[in-house]
C-alpha cells in the first residue's frame, strides 16, 4: 500500500523556484514516496543562469526520469536507504516487482502454501496499479502547476558581439542595439520572443559608444568610437547625414542630447561640446569649458522657456550652455566625485546627478551654482553609471557593482533593488516608451536584460516601508525572492 504526502503552500510561486524531488522509501511491506520541496537561498541574487531567457519563472517541465531520485549508499546497502541518484520508470517497476517477489514469499511463508493467496495477492497488485496510476497523475498535475510561465517581460536579448548603446523606440516595441562592429541591428521584443526585425550594416567602422531614437523614432543618431555620427532612417536604414570626424581625434563620442527636431549636440572625451545642425548639415559652434569627460547631457528650458544644455564632467561640476548666445552660462561648484549622469525631476524643476561614489545629488532649477541637497549612497564605493527617471519622485540608478536600485527622492528614501546583474557593471540604462520595461547591459556583455517595473505606476510608499530592510529588499522586478515573502501567504 502506498502513502502520499502532499504539501501545498498558498503563495504566488512566480518567483520561486521549486527543486521537486520524489523520494521512494521502503518500510517492511510498503512504500512511502514523498515530494521535498527545496527552497532558494533567500536574499541573494542566483547565478547567471537564473536571470537568464526565463528570469523569475520556473523551470521548464521536467521529465520523469529528472524528477525521480533514490537514496541508498550502493547495491550492498541495505533496503531501506536508496541513493540520491536519478532512478529511471524501469528501476521503479524492477523495485515494484522485487517487492511484489518478497510479499509473494511472505504470504507463502505465512500462508504455508495455503490456497486463497493468491487472489490476495491479485488485488493488492490491482490496488497498487490504481495508487501508482493516481501517483502519477498528482506528481504529473503537480509539476504541471510548478512550471507554468508566468512571463511579465521579454526573454533576455543576445547577440554575438559586444553592445556599445542601445534605445527603446519612443512609439513602438522596438529596441535598437549599437554593436562593436558598428552595425545598428533593430528587434521587436515581445513577452514570449525577441524578433529581429533587420541590422543596418557599417554604419560606422567601429564600435557604437552612443545610440538614440529622436523623439518622433523616425530617425536614429549613432556615434562610433573613430568620432563619426551619422543620423539614420528608421524604416529603411538610409543614411540621411554623416558627420565625419565631429571631434578631435583621439577623443570619441560620450554624450548626444538633442535640443529640437533638427538642432542636437555631442560632447567628448576632451570637455568638447558641439552643437550641430542637420539643416546645414554642420556645426553650429564648439564650446570647451572644462578638461575632463562630459559624462551626460540633457536639454533644460531657462525661464524665458528657451533650451540650455546642461553637461555633467569627471571633473566634478554641472555646466549649462545657453545654445542662443553660444555661451556657459554657470558652472557649479565641483562635487567631491565626478558627476556621472544628469536627469530632471519634480516636473523639470529638480536636476539630480549621479555621483562616482554613489550617492545623488541635486540642483534647483534656475539654480545650478551649488547643489542644495545630496542622498547618500546604498552601496559604498559603487558609483552610478546611469540614471533613468520612471515618476516624478522615484529614479532608477545603474551602478557598478552590478546592482540596480531604485530611489526615492522626495521624500528621500531607498526603495530597494530592481535587479541585479552579479559581479559585472551595469552601464547601460533605458525605459520603454510606456514606461513598464527596464533594459540593462554592460559594456562587456553581448546580452541586454529585461525588467518589468509596471508595479511602480501604483506603488504605495507607506505601505513599502513595513518590508524589513529596504536598502536590501529585492523589488518585484528583480526575481529574487525575499526571506519575508514566502512566509506571507501563510499569514
Amino acid at each position: 500500500m502506498l502513502f502520499f504526502i502532499i504539501i501545498i503552500i498558498r503563495r504566488d510561486i512566480r518567483h520561486i523556484d521549486f527543486n521537486v524531488k520524489v523520494t521512494t522509501y521502503r518500510f517492511g511491506d510498503c512504500r512511502l514516496l514523498t515530494s521535498e520541496m527545496c527552497m532558494p537561498d533567500l536574499q541573494k541574487p542566483s547565478d547567471d543562469s537564473s536571470m537568464s531567457d526565463d528570469d523569475g519563472v520556473l523551470e521548464e517541465e521536467q521529465s520523469d526520469e529528472d524528477i525521480y531520485h533514490s537514496n541508498s549508499d550502493n547495491e550492498s546497502s541495505s533496503d531501506s536507504s536508496l541513493d540520491d541518484e536519478d532512478v529511471s520508470d524501469d528501476d521503479i517497476e524492477e523495485l515494484d516487482d522485487n517487492d511484489d517477489d518478497d510479499d509473494d514469499d511472505d504470504e507463502e511463508e505465512n500462508n504455508d502454501g495455503g490456497g486463497g493467496g493468491g487472489d490476495e495477492d491479485d488485488d493488492e497488485e490491482e490496488e497498487e496499479e490504481i495508487e501508482d496510476e493516481e501517483e502519477d497523475e498528482v506528481v504529473a498535475a503537480f509539476l504541471s502547476a510548478s512550471s507554468d510561465k508566468n512571463r511579465n517581460h521579454p526573454p533576455n536579448l543576445s547577440v554575438s558581439v559586444l553592445i556599445g548603446g542601445f534605445s527603446f523606440h519612443p512609439n513602438t516595441n522596438i529596441i535598437a542595439l549599437g554593436l562593436s562592429n558598428g552595425d545598428i541591428a533593430m528587434y521587436k521584443y515581445f513577452n514570449e520572443m525577441n524578433e529581429h526585425l533587420r541590422t543596418n550594416d557599417n554604419v560606422h567602422l567601429k564600435k557604437v559608444m552612443v545610440l538614440e531614437f529622436n523623439e518622433t523614432g523616425d530617425c536614429i543618431y549613432s556615434a562610433c568610437k573613430d568620432n563619426n555620427v551619422s543620423v539614420s532612417d528608421v524604416e529603411t536604414g538610409k543614411m540621411k547625414v554623416y558627420f565625419e570626424k565631429a571631434h578631435t581625434a583621439g577623443s570619441f563620442v560620450t554624450a548626444l542630447s538633442f535640443i529640437d527636431e533638427n538642432v542636437f549636440a555631442t560632447g567628448d572625451e576632451n570637455g568638447v561640446v558641439n552643437v550641430w545642425d542637420i539643416r546645414a548639415n554642420g556645426l553650429r559652434f564648439s564650446l570647451k569649458k572644462t578638461e575632463d569627460s562630459i559624462n551626460s547631457m540633457i536639454t533644460i528650458n531657462n525661464s524665458n522657456n528657451e533650451p540650455t544644455l546642461a553637461c555633467t564632467s569627471d571633473d566634478g561640476t554641472l555646466t549649462i550652455i545657453d545654445l542662443s548666445s553660444k555661451k556657459m552660462v554657470v558652472q557649479s561648484e565641483p562635487y567631491k566625485s565626478v558627476l556621472t549622469s544628469c536627469v530632471t525631476m519634480k516636473r523639470k524643476t529638480k536636476v539630480v546627478c549621479g555621483t562616482g561614489e554613489g550617492s545623488l545629488i541635486t540642483f534647483n532649477a534656475g539654480d545650478y551654482s551649488a547643489f542644495n541637497d545630496e542622498f547618500p549612497c546604498v552601496d559604498k564605493g559603487a558609483a552610478v553609471n546611469r540614471l533613468v527617471p520612471v515618476t516624478e519622485n522615484i529614479v532608477i540608478s545603474a551602478l557598478d557593482n552590478g546592482k540596480i536600485r531604485a530611489t526615492n527622492l522626495f521624500p528621500n528614501c531607498h526603495l530597494g533593488i530592481v535587479g541585479h546583474h552579479q559581479d559585472m557593471s551595469v552601464d547601460l540604462l533605458d525605459i520603454s516608451d510606456n514606461g513598464h520595461l527596464l533594459a540593462s547591459t554592460s559594456y562587456f556583455s553581448s546580452i541586454v536584460k529585461f525588467w518589468n517595473i509596471e508595479f511602480f505606476e501604483d506603488f504605495d510608499l507607506k505601505k513599502h516601508f513595513k518590508k524589513i530592510n529596504p536598502k536590501e529588499f529585492n523589488l518585484p522586478s528583480s526575481n529574487v525572492v525575499n526571506a519575508t515573502d514566502f512566509f506571507s501567504g501563510l499569514q
